[in-house]
């Protein structure tokens, strides 16, 4: 009796184990490959800097984008199922998104002169912006802005 108590614990034990495989961890940002990463948005090569962006679904496969407005206008045309990532303006750091900061600024020329830039803590926000014209804005704010953006080109270039 106590061995098919042993074997059946033993069986247990082993099913929770192979069970616990299966589960999909948290999948983080992925390398950016300059060679071969594509902006989903603008289709211009993505580079390894500090305006490159992600979202990274469950699948692991990353959509990347080099400019965060690029990002934000895919956000705001796809349902996206997935974590999205920013990076630090000055260390190139991953942040995931809901912990990020952000700056609009005409300061300086993003790959797609959407003007956004992001950081991963207070202490950088606030020495990019005292040492600038930037602004402190939110994300809510970027994803606005872009919409807003988007409705002008579009009354643009239906109004020739």
């Amino acid at each position: 009796m106590k061995k098919q108590i042993l074997c059946l614990a033993s069986l247990l034990s082993a099913l929770l184990f192979l069970a616990s495989c299966g589960t999909v961890a948290e999948i983080g940002p992925l390398a950016i490959d300059e060679e071969v990463d594509i902006c989903e948005t603008c289709t211009m090569m993505v580079q390894d800097n500090q305006f490159s962006t992600q979202i990274v679904p469950k699948s692991g496969e990353a959509l990347k984008f080099d400019d965060i407005g690029c990002m934000a206008m895919y956000i705001n045309d796809h349902q996206v199922n997935g974590q999205a990532y920013v990076r630090d303006f000055y260390t190139k750091e991953w942040v995931g998104i809901e912990d990020a900061l952000f700056v609009s600024t005409e300061d300086v020329d993003t790959p797609m002169n959407h003007g956004f830039l992001s950081f991963a803590n207070s202490q950088n926000l606030e020495r990019y912006v005292s040492e600038s014209n930037g602004k402190e804005v939110t994300w809510k704010n970027v994803l606005e802005t872009i919409t807003e953006r988007s409705s002008n080109d579009e009354n643009q270039s239906t109004d020739n």
